[in-house]
């Protein structure tokens, strides 16, 4: 189905929303947070994307057109519980070629120690960036998630922990 631009940025949202619908476009990527790689035992898992005392960088999507971030958000069937200090989180990214990456969100916790670890199946929200344009992505733009764990032992891994980019296409003005 053929679409017509429009001169007004938010007219496609604005008819879904005004007949009832919304398409929603969400991008993710899995992500395994464990203590170590030895074995398939909790807290270790040999497929680990990340691990204690690690950095890890990993690609979301390559935007497929012009577009516009509306949401960033995490969910997971159980989140990572920490050792006492531990810290898990993560952020959504763009890269921007010759130039400074632009953080999308804010950094999201997304472990606690053994009785304040997220509500499993439950969505966390980041902060939307509030800077002018930071949220607007060029077509083939690559959006990426930085999680970040601690030099604490992880107590339990996660479980279908998702990193998660919703977006709307945008028409050119």
């Amino acid at each position: 189905m053929a679409h017509a631009r429009t001169a007004k940025n938010d007219a496609r949202v604005i008819e879904q929303c005004t007949s009832g619908r919304r398409v929603r476009n969400v991008s993710y990527v899995p992500m395994i947070v464990a203590n170590a790689r030895t074995n398939m035992v909790d807290p270790n898992h040999i497929l680990a994307d990340s691990i204690k005392n690690t950095t890890v960088n990993k690609a979301i999507f390559c935007a497929p057109c012009v577009c516009e971030v509306v949401r960033c958000f995490v969910n997971a069937t159980n989140y990572v519980e920490c050792a006492a200090s531990g810290t898990v989180t993560t952020k959504m990214t763009k890269a921007v070629i010759g130039g400074t990456d632009v953080d999308l969100c804010s950094t999201i916790a997304i472990s606690g120690e053994s009785g304040s670890v997220p509500t499993a199946e439950t969505a966390i929200d980041g902060t939307l960036s509030t800077t002018s344009g930071a949220l607007d992505l060029l077509d083939g733009q690559l959006v990426y998630g930085i999680t970040i764990v601690s030099n604490h032992d992880v107590d339990a891994r996660s479980g279908g922990l998702m990193l998660c980019v919703e977006w709307v296409p945008k028409d050119k003005p």
